[in-house]
């Protein structure tokens, strides 16, 4: 008996504005027609999603059910209009369709003219995908390039849930009655001398509330406290993604590349505070801060607290009995858990297999290290020297005039294409399509320059930093059996397995991998020594 071909279609706008949404319209209304038309299809659903990007399957619930409907047997054939609305990651386009081949479903790429039922179709599906991704890529670039120049000229970008200020046309404007909140919080951090878990104490019992209508806590007052927006000042790129594929985003640090560094603006709003106070309370902050330290660097009784690494699971090191003077050392998560590796539904890991070490076995190998610097300090120096040397030949900033002649020709072509819409030779579509292909390229050589100006800097950071090692190598005075010195000159020791260790210092730019092995001491019941087979920088 004959039977139609069950067929639906699939749709998506990247962003929930107006434009996009009738383009959405139009895409299902479309759709809709086009199988109707087949006397061979039957239209088993549409299925979209809107302001959700490409990059990920995670939260596009139409996608997602979708692909259940085939799973459940429901759909013969998906049609969508092109690669980059099925998916803008090369990884999960060809996961989907593969998936979909092998329960017979066929994909169909309307404006890129591809069927995965073709014999070379997937071919050109990864050859799609894979630009798909690039353009996103390209897209993801190019709209962080912008807001990190909006944010230079002291735009700012964020909810409003500032407590003292309201964010207007991204400019920051004073709330009154939460502006003295927060010049009550740094009156008494700074001259009452109280801590943040009093102030927040105190601001509850007085009936305050948080901009979401919470309670204050100590980290929220401390984070008022170190937040320079209160004197007029503006930080911002305090976070920033590191993968436009899976979103993920991590903290600024102040050593960050140029392109992901934070960005410090000042005197761009009225504040709340003067600078003066701001800066007593970032200082009494920092001392604070150096007292809790301090405490804490005493309160480690031994060279390796904290700085003993398990290579397979990441825990710390911690020591356990004490044998001739040496403790026995083993991963927390073995201590805890037992060498049996386990892992929880969310891929949590539970358990460890290295093997258990003597204290004796880190102080021979880190001995090793420090002996072979002593050795070889003059040719690390030299080493370093030429590091130096290839640094400075690099710090050259590169001829911009050429980028700015394209900029100022680019300009040119823009004045013109206006003309010739004047003229009635193209249209107001055309001419927005050319002047978003100039602007596009106006920004890439913009982000060029920036690039090239700011290179002389960055090798500068880089060569005071080599300088500083060769200062360190220079005045270091060793001492293999000082354990306080280990304190001060090891910056952390990672355990990969049983006979393989990799050792950094906190003076060189590179570690050391260690390899030994343990050979018992002849006419002596259990005593073992540690014999180093090799070292090599890394």
């Amino acid at each position: 008996m004959y039977r139609k071909k069950k067929v639906a279609a699939y749709c998506r706008v990247s962003t929930d504005q107006s434009d996009q949404i009738h383009s959405l319209t139009a895409q299902r209304q479309f759709f809709e027609e086009y199988i109707s038309e087949r006397d061979d299809w039957e239209l088993i659903d549409i299925y979209y999603d809107e302001g959700i990007t490409g990059t990920s399957t995670k939260h596009r619930e139409g996608f997602n059910n979708l692909i259940t409907d085939c799973e459940h047997g429901m759909i013969d054939t998906v049609i969508t209009k092109e690669v980059s609305r099925f998916a803008r990651n090369t990884i999960d386009t060809l996961t989907y369709t593969r998936k979909l081949s092998q329960l017979g479903i066929n994909v169909i790429f309307m404006s890129d003219g591809i069927d995965t039922n073709d014999k070379d179709g997937e071919l050109r599906l990864s050859i799609m995908a894979s630009l798909a991704q690039e353009e996103s890529r390209k897209i993801s670039e190019r709209v962080k390039w912008g807001m990190r120049r909006s944010m230079e000229k002291g735009f700012v970008f964020g909810n409003g849930k500032l407590l003292g200020y309201t964010i207007k046309e991204g400019k920051l404007h004073i709330v009154p009655e939460e502006a003295e909140i927060v010049r009550r919080i740094f009156h008494e951090y700074v001259y009452e001398e109280k801590g943040t878990h009093t102030i927040a104490k105190g601001l509850n019992a007085d009936g305050f509330h948080t901009t979401r209508g919470g309670l204050f806590r100590q980290d929220a007052v401390l984070n008022i406290i170190k937040n320079p927006k209160y004197c007029g000042d503006l930080v911002q790129w305090r976070t920033h993604s590191t993968d436009f594929l899976t979103k993920r985003t991590v903290k600024t640090s102040e050593n960050e590349k140029p392109e992901s560094s934070l960005i410090s603006v000042e005197n761009t709003h009225e504040g709340i505070i003067s600078k003066e106070l701001w800066q007593r309370a970032q200082d009494m902050c920092a001392e604070r801060a150096r007292k809790v330290e301090e405490k804490s660097r005493h309160s480690s009784r031994h060279w390796f607290s904290g700085k003993i690494i398990c290579g397979k699971c990441g825990s710390k090191f911690t020591c356990s009995t004490n044998v001739n003077g040496f403790y026995s050392m083993r991963c927390t998560n073995r201590q805890v858990y037992g060498k049996k590796i386990k892992y929880e539904a969310n891929g949590k890991r539970y358990g460890c297999d290295i093997p258990c070490s003597s204290e004796k076995t880190f102080i021979d190998c880190l001995k090793y290290v420090l002996e072979y610097i002593d050795s070889q300090r003059d040719d690390i120096i030299a080493a370093l020297r030429k590091d130096i040397e290839a640094v400075q030949h690099k710090n050259i900033v590169s001829d911009i005039t050429p980028l700015q002649d394209q900029i100022e020709l680019i300009g040119k072509k823009k004045e013109k294409a206006i003309d010739l819409m004047i003229e009635g030779l193209i249209t107001k579509d055309d001419l927005k399509n050319q002047r978003s292909k100039y602007e596009l390229q106006i920004a890439e050589l913009q982000k060029k320059i920036y690039e090239s100006k700011n290179i002389g800097d960055i090798n500068r950071r880089q060569l005071d930093t080599l300088k500083e090692h060769i200062h360190a190598l220079k005045s270091m005075d060793i001492d293999i059996n000082d354990k306080e010195m280990y304190k001060e000159l090891l910056d952390k020791m990672i355990v990969w397995d049983e006979g393989v260790m990799d050792i950094y210092l906190k003076l060189l730019p590179f570690g050391f991998r260690i390899k030994y092995r343990k050979e018992k001491i002849p006419h002596t019941t259990r005593k073992q020594r540690v014999v180093i087979e090799s070292c090599e920088n890394i």
